[in-house]
């Protein structure tokens, strides 16, 4: 909680490395106060799925979730059947983060970005349909089905994400086919989440919104260090711009706590996911935006 009156942040830590110690990675993040465990859906790296119900017993409250599944890899039939015995063996802890994926394999290198964004929206029509259905996934544990998280940038996934979306994800940056990212600037972001706030709202919907840190510099210098990430991050922006941005968080942890309040007042965030190379990093911002 944040004292009552304030916003309820949650924050969650996705872990890429295929090799981690995923039991006892999700103790730690608990024991920090995250509220999510989360990994991620690249060819090379854990499968997501076995991952995270690793993660739920060996822990009591965190939740998990997938940040998030490339729906070009999967038939969607298939990944409602991963996802109903996920959320099953999870205790009804599992969210579902959904993209329509930068990279693939052979069989999918042909789609192109429309094709694989009209896969998104095939999966999300998909998984609605089998998730409420008590023959797919008997005894839910949680009504409809678990919360799904829609990833966006491009204008047809900020559409689907305020019209289908339990939590927005904001990208917060290009993804070239190539792999890698390049952010796109505060005047952009506050664009996008305008965009579906105001869809959102004609909808009658309040979903939750999310977005992911690309890093976490903690620093009593916050312009040094927006100049020295500018130089390697993005040339293309200011450092002033750098500063701006939700998915930077840099300076000292009350700093972090401000950025976030800040952030809250002028795009409504209310999620954060760290990647977790910067699990310690960030965790001490976190009593400081709940303490009354």
């Amino acid at each position: 909680m944040s004292g009552g009156t304030g916003p309820v942040f949650r924050f969650g830590v996705s872990e890429i490395s295929p090799d981690a110690d995923w039991p006892e990675r999700a103790r730690e993040a608990e024991r920090l106060g995250y509220d999510t465990f989360a990994t991620t859906d690249h060819l090379g790296m854990t499968a997501p799925f076995p991952s995270l119900v690793a993660a739920a017993a060996a822990t009591s409250r965190i939740e998990v979730a997938t940040y998030l599944t490339n729906t070009a890899l999967w038939d969607p039939e298939v990944l409602a059947r991963e996802i109903a015995g996920t959320d099953r063996l999870t205790g009804g802890r599992l969210t579902v983060g959904l993209h329509a994926g930068q990279t693939g394999t052979a069989a999918t290198a042909s789609l192109t970005a429309r094709e694989k964004r009209d896969r998104l929206v095939g999966t999300v029509d998909v998984l609605d349909r089998l998730l409420t259905d008590p023959a797919h996934r008997p005894r839910p544990l949680r009504s409809p089905r678990p919360p799904l998280m829609i990833g966006a940038n491009e204008p047809d996934e900020l559409e689907l994400a305020a019209r289908r979306a339990d939590t927005v994800c904001f990208i917060g940056a290009e993804l070239p086919p190539e792999g890698g990212f390049v952010l796109i600037g505060p005047e952009e972001f506050a664009a996008q989440v305008a965009t579906v706030r105001a869809r959102a709202a004609e909808l009658g919907r309040t979903p939750e919104l999310n977005t992911g840190v690309k890093k976490v510099v903690v620093t009593d210098d916050r312009r040094a260090a927006a100049d020295s990430l500018r130089t390697a991050l993005a040339p293309h922006l200011t450092a002033a711009q750098l500063l701006d941005l939700p998915s930077l968080l840099i300076g000292t942890h009350q700093e972090i706590a401000e950025q976030i309040r800040g952030h809250h007042d002028r795009y409504g965030l209310t999620s954060y996911m760290v990647l977790a190379a910067h699990l310690y990093d960030f965790a001490p911002v976190i009593p400081l935006l709940r303490k009354g």
